[in-house]
């Protein structure tokens, strides 16, 4: 064999192996290092940009990336005018979002601040009157539309995250006042032929299993992997239980109502115990409002300590329950929970649990190269022992909702 002309697979000894692998773990940090780089310029200069040709509220001054989304990307900016100096937000809506579904999102906001929810983040209008601005991403070779839209900067303190539903009594109730003022100001609303994508809720659960199936099949070896392969026949029997819960006859007589469908502690701002602010409401959709109720009572009454993760605290049910039937009453305009979803609210809240598992499901294995394996185990976690909770205490909770 003639090797003058081959390439010689030489074998590579220990301590240059060593050598190489911190070299590459080097230009791993690097390589890492110039995406983010890359990645905070070009945005910063979309919102310049924006700002100068599209909207008429002078000029930036600064501008901050504000962390704690999981989907759309939220930045901060100071802007100058007229001897001014002013606050603004701004969020970059995620890819594959469709304009319709920011259309309908914006007029559900501007319905509900002119019919009495005036503590939501108003949209500031471009130039041309438009409530978002359109521009084009490249994206693998291709030219993607992504959204941005500029709303009020709300007052008030960001307490609390999604997970962090620490709460106190005061709040609690507000937060449910804040949610009733929701939905009675958006009761007449008229989507003239918009809405979400994503199905109604008891359209949509059930075609979760046949891509659970396929998460399943995915080549990964990690602890999230390892943990959801564990629990699937369980949530698949959650699937198929949920969806017999509610006759078809009676789902179809519970309330329809525009709903935020991302209600927690986390999209909402406060003050001397007092809800003051509410925002994101990308989620936002027309649908069971008994829906909305339960998946505020799993977000903000569901524990995330460790010693007691995954309970539903009852108390704390019955304070966000009461106040929200108490404000409506107030209100006098749309009727509170009815006989109807009040039978049907324990049920509901295991469905909301199953559309909550849905989420942080859809959003690893979606992502799987990225996000933090043992943050996401974590939510997962959550979920799972909070239906394990819900089905060995549908009594205790059926008790509680008597109490209203």
């Amino acid at each position: 064999m003639d090797t003058s002309r081959m390439l010689h697979l030489k074998e590579i000894d220990t301590k240059k192996a060593s050598a190489m692998l911190a070299q590459s773990a080097q230009l791993k940090e690097f390589a890492e290092n110039l995406y983010e780089t890359m990645e905070i310029t070009l945005v910063r200069n979309q919102i310049h940009d924006i700002v100068k040709n599209h909207y008429d509220i002078g000029t930036i001054e600064d501008a901050y990336e504000i962390f704690g989304g999981y989907v759309n990307k939220s930045f901060g900016i100071y802007t100058h005018k007229d001897g001014q100096r002013q606050e603004y937000f701004i969020r970059k809506y995620k890819k594959g979002i469709g304009e319709n579904e920011v259309k309908f999102e914006h007029a559900l906001i501007s319905c509900a601040k002119e019919n009495g929810l005036d503590i939501a983040a108003g949209l500031i209008p471009t130039k041309d009157g438009s409530t978002y601005v359109k521009l084009l991403e490249e994206n693998g070779g291709k030219s993607i539309e992504r959204f941005f839209a500029i709303y009020e900067y709300l007052s008030g303190e960001d307490k609390y995250t999604w997970d962090t539903p620490n709460l106190n009594d005061e709040e609690y109730a507000s937060a449910a006042e804040v949610l009733a003022v929701l939905h009675d100001a958006t009761k007449n609303f008229d989507p003239r032929g918009l809405e979400r994508a994503e199905p109604k809720i008891m359209d949509f659960i059930p075609t979760l299993p046949k891509t659970y199936r396929q998460f399943a099949q995915m080549e990964l070896h990690n602890k999230f992997h390892d943990y959801y392969k564990k629990n699937l026949d369980e949530i698949l029997e959650e699937i198929d239980r949920v969806m017999t819960l509610i006759p078809a006859e009676d789902a179809a007589k519970l309330p329809m109502n525009p709903i935020h469908c991302d209600i927690h502690p986390g999209n909402l701002k406060y003050q001397d115990n007092k809800a003051v602010g509410i925002f994101d409401f990308d989620w936002a959709k027309i649908d069971l409002r008994l829906f909305d109720v339960c998946e505020a009572l799993v977000y903000f009454c569901s524990s995330w300590d460790e010693e007691t993760d995954g309970r539903l605290l009852l108390s704390k049910c019955s304070i966000f329950l009461k106040a929200y039937q108490d404000k409506l009453k107030e209100l006098n305009g749309l009727e509170p929970l009815n006989e109807l979803e009040l039978k049907y609210l324990p049920d509901m809240l295991s469905i909301v649990n199953v559309y909550l598992i849905n989420w942080a499901v859809t959003a690893y294995y979606g992502d799987p190269e990225n996000l933090n394996v043992f943050e996401y185990r974590v939510y997962l976690s959550h979920h799972i022992k909070l239906l394990r909770y819900i089905k060995r205490h549908l009594a205790d909770i059926t008790e509680m909702v008597k109490t209203i």
